[in-house]
C-alpha cells in the first residue's frame, strides 16, 4: 500500500497471568508446577485456534511471565510484557491495544487463554457477526456473568472491562456507545478452565485432554 501503513483486518489478543499467581483455584488438585504447565498448555491451544482461522490475520499475547512470552513467540505470536505490573488485566489489555494499533487493525478480537474446546470455528463465527463497522460481539462464560471473548470494529470502541460481572458491563459500554451488540454463545468460547469441577468435565468432554504438554 503505497504511502500509508499496511491494513491488518483482525488481531486477537490474549492475556496470560504470571504463572506463579494463575489457576490458584486449583492447588487443591495441582501441584504449583503443575498449573504453571497446564496454562501453558491451554494457551497453546487457544493459540493454535487462533492460527488454523481464516480471519485472524495476527495475535498478540500480553503477559507479565517470561515463560508465557517465549512460549507464545515460539507458537508464532507476538508477546509484550505488561506497561505497569500488577496494574490488572484491564491496563494490561489497553496496553497490549496500544501495541496492536501499530497494524492499523480494523478490529480486536480479545479472548481468554484457557479455552480448551476453542476452535477456529468459533472464532469465525464471532468475527463474522462483528464484520461490520461498530459492532460489539461478547461471548460469556458458561454462568454467562464473565466475558471469554470480545470483538470490537474498531479496535478502540469500548473500554475493557474484565472482571467480574463483565459480560453485563461490556454491554452496558456498548449500549452507551450506541453500538451494535452481538452475543455469541458456544461452548468453545464459554468454557473455561478454572476450578476442579472443570479439570474432571473436561476429561469427561475431551478424554485426549492432557493437563500438561508432553513435549515440554
Amino acid at each position: 500500500m503505497t504511502g500509508s501503513a499496511a491494513v491488518t483486518e483482525i488481531v486477537a489478543v490474549i492475556p496470560v497471568k504470571g504463572l506463579a499467581k494463575a489457576k490458584s483455584r486449583l492447588s487443591d488438585r495441582l501441584t504449583p508446577a503443575e498449573r504453571a504447565q497446564l496454562v501453558l498448555h491451554l494457551l497453546d491451544r487457544v493459540l493454535a485456534a487462533v492460527f488454523a482461522s481464516a480471519l485472524v490475520q495476527r495475535c498478540l499475547v500480553v503477559s507479565p511471565d517470561p515463560l508465557v512470552r517465549t512460549s507464545a513467540e515460539a507458537a508464532g505470536a507476538v508477546a509484550v510484557d505488561e506497561a505497569t505490573p500488577g496494574a490488572g488485566q484491564n491496563a494490561a489489555l489497553e496496553h497490549a491495544r496500544r501495541v496492536a494499533r501499530r497494524w492499523n487493525p480494523t478490529a480486536l478480537l480479545v479472548l481468554s487463554g484457557d479455552l480448551p474446546l476453542l476452535t477456529p470455528q468459533d472464532l469465525e463465527m464471532i468475527c463474522r457477526l462483528g464484520a461490520e463497522d461498530g459492532t460489539v460481539v461478547v461471548a460469556p462464560d458458561r454462568p454467562r456473568t464473565g466475558t471469554n471473548a470480545l470483538h470490537l470494529r474498531p479496535p478502540d470502541l469500548l473500554p475493557f472491562r474484565f472482571g467480574a460481572g463483565s459480560f453485563r458491563q461490556h454491554v452496558r459500554e456498548a449500549r452507551d456507545c450506541a453500538a451494535r451488540i452481538r452475543a455469541y454463545y458456544g461452548s468453545g468460547t464459554a468454557f473455561d478452565l478454572d476450578v476442579p469441577e472443570d479439570l474432571d468435565l473436561i476429561q469427561r468432554i475431551d478424554p485426549t485432554f492432557k493437563r500438561t504438554d508432553p513435549h515440554r
